[in-house]
């Protein structure tokens, strides 16, 4: 699944690039304006899901599942393709709540999400939900694993769905 995420919208003045000057005369006097139009573009960034979290088998009595985004080869996996060596910020929700697909009950899962300038798991960093700046490697990539935690200890047996969603931009 490839997703684009801007990470500003295009800011355009107006719709003309350059200045223009604007003359208009009448019997007495004479009203000139120079305008000058400036146009912003900032890349997009792309962010590729490669491998969604697994959860696994649930044993009987577990009321807890955890996948570390640090080390289990359960962790969903992403990489964010942008400018390279440009800094970014994630941005990301860290609990969210999952509702029952067959009816009534929710879990709430929370996130953890690592990353890593190079392609390796078990060197990532912890990103915290507090805008810590990050960078893109060389080639324009940063790595992400996402893990969590959900307690069972209440669920009602049954499919449950839910979204992320992590936010990208520039800085």
């Amino acid at each position: 699944m490839r997703t684009v995420i801007p990470s500003y919208l295009f800011l355009i003045a107006v719709f003309l690039l350059g200045s223009s000057v604007v003359h208009a005369q009448n019997t007495n006097r004479k009203i000139s304006a120079n305008i000058n139009i400036e146009a912003r573009i900032v890349n997009s960034i792309e962010l590729i899901t490669v491998k969604t979290i697994t959860l696994g088998q649930l044993q009987p009595e577990q009321d807890e599942i955890y996948v570390s985004s640090l080390n289990d080869v359960n962790a969903g996996y992403m990489i964010a393709v942008g400018s390279p060596n440009a800094l970014f910020r994630l941005n990301f929700q860290q609990q969210r709540v999952l509702t029952r697909v067959e009816g009534p009950g929710t879990l709430t899962f929370e996130y953890e999400i690592s990353g890593n300038s190079i392609e390796e798991q078990r060197s990532a960093e912890l990103i915290e939900a507090d805008n810590k700046n990050l960078q893109f490697n060389q080639e324009g990539r940063y790595y992400i694993w996402v893990g969590g935690r959900v307690n069972l200890s209440n669920a009602l047996p049954g499919s449950y769905d839910g979204d992320f969603t992590i936010e990208i931009e520039y800085i």
